[in-house]
């Protein structure tokens, strides 16, 4: 049993590892206040900065199931990731609301603020 639950883990991750990144078609910038965070999506890349600075790559861009919005940005980098979650919900610096779901260490957090797609 214990070897099909290992040959399991490595498939799934063979397979996550495997996608390609996701091509943004508008930059995007986000960013919150209490506690202070900010992320900028262009191409295919990300940085998130919440306690220092990290370089992502967009994973995946997944709308809800039968709707354009909300769309969650699966982001990956290097010891870091985070899902960012956008609604056209207009909140005090932006016409877009924001939630990003991150870690630090072991400690999940949830992250709020405001979103602006930019004009390329």
């Amino acid at each position: 049993m214990r070897i099909l639950s290992t040959l399991l883990l490595v498939g799934l991750t063979s397979i996550a590892n495997a996608q390609e990144p996701v091509l943004l078609p508008t930059p995007l910038t986000c960013g919150g206040v209490e506690p202070e965070w900010s992320m900028s999506l262009d191409g295919s890349q990300g940085e998130f900065e919440y306690h220092g600075a990290s370089n992502m790559t967009i994973m995946l861009d997944t709308p809800a199931e039968g709707a354009d919005w909300p769309r969650a940005f699966t982001l990956i980098g290097r010891g870091d990731s985070a899902i960012l979650i956008v609604e056209p919900n207009a909140c005090e610096t932006g016409p877009y609301t924001a939630r990003v779901l991150t870690q630090r260490g072991e400690t999940p957090v949830l992250l709020t603020g405001c979103c602006l797609f930019l004009q390329g």
